[in-house]
Formats: C-alpha cells, sequence, structure tokens
C-alpha cells in the first residue's frame, strides 16, 4: 500500500472513530438523562393507542416516556416489580404489575404511584391498582351436608359481604383473601353459591349436591333390574353410617392388603347401561367425585375405566403419588372433591372420549399389583360427569 492510500485508511478510520465516540455520546446523555413518564397503556398492538390510569395487579403494561434506557428499579405503590431491561427501550418499559401489589381499596395509605428508578435518577407517575372481582376456583367439597361446612376457595375475597346458597344467605365463619367457610342451612339444597365482596360477585358455574350426569352414587340404581351397581363386591355403607356424604357409598378400610391386580372386594361396576349423558366430546367435560381418605395414603391406585362405543378409557386416581404428598402421604379434611379433565381419560391407543352420550360402562377398581399395602380406610360416593 502506497502512503497516499496509507493516509486515505488512517483518517477514514479517524472519522469513523470520531463518529462513534460522538454516537456513543450522545446515546449515554439520553440514557443517563432525567427519566420521565408520559403514558402507560397495555402491551396488545391493537391498543397501543389507549392510555391507562389503572390496572389490576398481574396485568401486563407498556410505561412510556424518555430515558428509560437504563432502568434500574419498578416500583408499583412502593412494590417492586421484576422486569426484563432487555425487552425495554430508552422509550418503553415492558412490566407485568406484580399479583400482590398492594392495591387502594385495600390499603388506603398506599400511595397510587408508579417509580422509576434509572441511572439518571426516578421519576412518578398517577397510577391506581384496582382490586380485582372476587374469583371461585371450586369447592373443596361439592356435596355438604345439611348444617355442615362449606369451604369455598379462590382468591380477591375482600371484605366479604355475603355467601348465598341459591336465595340463602349463609353464615360466614372465616374468611381470607383464598378462602372461605361458611355453615349450610339447616335443609339441604341443590343450588349455586355466589360470593359478593367489596370489589364484585361471583357465582359457582355448578350447584352444590348436584346430582346431575350422574354415574354411580350407590342411591339411584345404575342398572335396569335396581341394583346399585352391576357387580364387584367392594362394601356399600349404608347413608345411616355417620360419615355419609349423601346417602350410601363404597368404603375400603382394612389393613395388610396384599398386593393384588384384581380382587372382588376392591370393585364395583356397572354393566351396559344408559346414563343418559348429553352429548359432547371429551374436552368440554369433567369427571367428578367425593372421596373421604381418613389415614395417610402412600400406595395403590384407583383404577376407573369408562367404556364407550366399544371402546375402553382409563385414568389411575393416585393423588399420593406426588411431590407434595410423597413424603406423608394423601389425606383429605372429610370429604373432598376430585375433578378431573375427561380428556385424561385415555384409551390404550391415546384417544379420548368423542361422544359422551355414547357411554355405558363406568369400572373402579382399588388396589396395586406391585406393592401390598399396609393399611387403607377410604371411601368414596357421586361418581359423575358433567359439563364444564
Amino acid at each position: 500500500m502506497n502512503l497516499k492510500n496509507i493516509c486515505k485508511t488512517a483518517l477514514g478510520l479517524l472519522l469513523a472513530a470520531g463518529m462513534l465516540l460522538s454516537f456513543q455520546s450522545c446515546n449515554d446523555d439520553d440514557i443517563d438523562g432525567a427519566p420521565t413518564i408520559s403514558k402507560v397503556r397495555l402491551l396488545d398492538p391493537t391498543k397501543a393507542d389507549s392510555s391507562l390510569t389503572a390496572a389490576e395487579p398481574g396485568s401486563l403494561i407498556v410505561i412510556q416516556g424518555q430515558n428509560l434506557g437504563s432502568v434500574l428499579k419498578v416500583y408499583f405503590n412502593d412494590f417492586e416489580a421484576s422486569f426484563n431491561s432487555a425487552l425495554g427501550s430508552n422509550s418503553n418499559i415492558i412490566v407485568t404489575i406484580p399479583a400482590n401489589a398492594p392495591t387502594k381499596a385495600v390499603d388506603a395509605a398506599v400511595p397510587s404511584k408508579i417509580k422509576v428508578v434509572t441511572k439518571g435518577g426516578e421519576t412518578t407517575y398517577d397510577f391506581v391498582l384496582t382490586a380485582p372481582v372476587p374469583v371461585i376456583s371450586g369447592l373443596y367439597s361439592e356435596f355438604v351436608k345439611a348444617n355442615g361446612t362449606v369451604v369455598i376457595n379462590g382468591d380477591y375475597f375482600y371484605n366479604i359481604k355475603s355467601v348465598k346458597l341459591g336465595t340463602t344467605s349463609l353464615q360466614v365463619l372465616s374468611a381470607t383473601v383464598k378462602q372461605i367457610t361458611a355453615k349450610m342451612p339447616a335443609t339441604a339444597a341443590v343450588d349455586i353459591i355466589t360470593v359478593e365482596g367489596e370489589f364484585g360477585t361471583t357465582k359457582t358455574t355448578f350447584k352444590m349436591n348436584d346430582l346431575t350426569g350422574n354415574m354411580i352414587n350407590f342411591d339411584v340404581p345404575a342398572t335396569t333390574w335396581g341394583s346399585e351397581v352391576c357387580w364387584g363386591g367392594a362394601p356399600i355403607v349404608p347413608a345411616t353410617d355417620a360419615q355419609a356424604i349423601s346417602g350410601k357409598f363404597s368404603r375400603i378400610k382394612q389393613t395388610k392388603l396384599p398386593a393384588a391386580g384384581y380382587n372382588d372386594g376392591w370393585v364395583f361396576s356397572t354393566c351396559y347401561f344408559d346414563f343418559k349423558l348429553a352429548a359432547g366430546d371429551a374436552g368440554s367435560r369433567q369427571f367428578k367425585f367425593e372421596h373421604n381418605i381418613a389415614e395417610p395414603w402412600k400406595a395403590g391406585k384407583y383404577d376407573i375405566t369408562i367404556g364407550a362405543g366399544g371402546t375402553e378409557y382409563v385414568y389411575a386416581f393416585q393423588p399420593w403419588n406426588s411431590t407434595e404428598y410423597a413424603s406423608a402421604g394423601y389425606q383429605t379434611n372429610g370429604w373432598r372433591t376430585a375433578v378431573i379433565e375427561l380428556s385424561e381419560f385415555k384409551s390404550a391407543s391415546g384417544s379420548t372420549i368423542s361422544d359422551v352420550s355414547k357411554i355405558t360402562d363406568l369400572k373402579v377398581s382399588f388396589g396395586s399389583a406391585d406393592v401390598a399395602i399396609a393399611s387403607f380406610n377410604g371411601s368414596v360416593d357421586n361418581f359423575r360427569i358433567v359439563k364444564k
């Protein structure tokens, strides 16, 4: 390379370096300048022109402004939020409002502010966190006797004003943000549960004590000749038993249960029977039953087999086989409702039930082919298939 070309190259490198330094300097000025917030909006691009002044905890939002590129901290009502700075820019911060951030409605002392801290300083923005309406996720047991206790699980149970079974008000015994206990009326009833809180009302999508979709409950015959079940020797306990939740039920209470793939005393089943279930596929239905496990359960399972259109679909119910119960075993506090997605019942080929109205058989078999069970005290009742 001749001297002229060397000079040109050197000059070009110096100019490029100068431009880079100039750009970097401008970029640093932008990042490290005092931050400002001009707007808060939803992340949804179709609503990018919308402006928020309030939102519920858990909402995903975009904070817009200037000099936000070096963000260090974001607070909602002085509660710190986690965020990914790589998703933001000098003019945007994408952040999820923490689900447990305090709301003005719950705590009058909260400042109703967003605070952003960057390398260039900090700024605040008026923003209200609204309390969400109550949500019912389910009942501990969907069957409760007269004068019994109903346990309602969910969230956002703030300042509960009333709990009703149909139109009957129930006495609230205790209430937290996530659980309510209430006393059932003196007369058993079949109806929905409604919860009214400080910020709205919610209700169950199903009725308590409801036999809709019944397959086996040991009271209504599941055979054409009037028997509770078609075959199987599992004990059926009279409705007069103190443990009964809604009439007769089946209970296995035994010690030193041998390993067995089949034992007639642990099985009950229907034969070909029209349950008169509404048409629909497995994805639109749930399989439910009540169970009462009176002592820690650590081995064995209930194999639940549904026959439909000549094919068997099976689900193994063994809640003890999980991280939560692996050590102490699984035990319920009285009767508890098991809710299983019907799509969890699979045929040998892995298929699911395509038409629920074609179901004609239900078999429930307890035991273990591999391990002897030292002791078991478990009861079941009210096997049913219901719409979601």
